[in-house]
């Protein structure tokens, strides 16, 4: 008589506790990656800033107010309250505006800027020698109008503005355009990036 071999069976009980413990696995990780329905907590993006970081001591989006004897330095496409003896303006730079990408990429290209004079009250001049462009070596640039442009008012009065496109031919790279109204030292200036890229 030749041996049978023996099958090897589980017991009941042990695949009943296997499947129980995986019952409970599987409801507790459903119930992990729900969030919670009501929590007395703000959404991360709402919560409070940690006490040990400063906080800040100008209010934000703002406009800054440039005057004789106090400069202001803001980005392109701020505008920036310009009080002088003989009125108030709100100015705004943008730009520049370069051609299109060419490969190689050329030492110098032509940047064009807007600037943009609003909300007059009494009289503002207005002189193209009164604007300066600098570039990241303290090189100085002074721009001309562009090919259409018209010629600027020497005065801009209460009721008016002046949207001027004004151009210069310089490096790729950061800079400053100022703007001297008083004819003094500048009153404002706004950082740009001359990118060719």
């Amino acid at each position: 008589m030749s041996a049978q071999p023996v099958a090897y069976r589980r017991p009941r009980s042990a695949l009943v506790v296997a499947m129980a413990l995986l019952s409970v696995a599987l409801v507790a990780c459903s119930s992990a990656a729900k969030p919670p329905q009501h929590s007395s907590e703000p959404p991360l993006g709402f919560r409070t800033l940690p006490a040990f970081l400063p906080t800040a001591s100008e209010p934000v989006d703002r406009v800054v107010t440039a005057s004789p004897g106090h400069a202001q330095l803001a980005v392109q496409g701020i505008g920036v309250q310009v009080d002088l003896p003989s009125g108030h303006v709100l100015a705004t730079v943008t730009g520049p505006k370069v051609p299109p990408f060419v490969s190689p990429p050329p030492p110098q290209v032509t940047a064009t800027f807007e600037i943009v004079l609003t909300h007059v009250s009494g009289t503002i001049p207005v002189r193209l020698s009164d604007i300066t462009i600098t570039d990241q070596l303290g090189r100085n640039f002074h721009p001309t109008l562009v090919s259409h442009e018209a010629p600027p008012p020497s005065t801009l009065t209460q009721g008016h503005m002046l949207n001027l496109e004004v151009t210069a031919v310089m490096p790729t790279g950061e800079g400053r355009l100022y703007w001297a109204p008083t004819q003094g030292a500048p009153m404002v200036g706004w950082d740009f990036v001359v990118e060719n890229d």
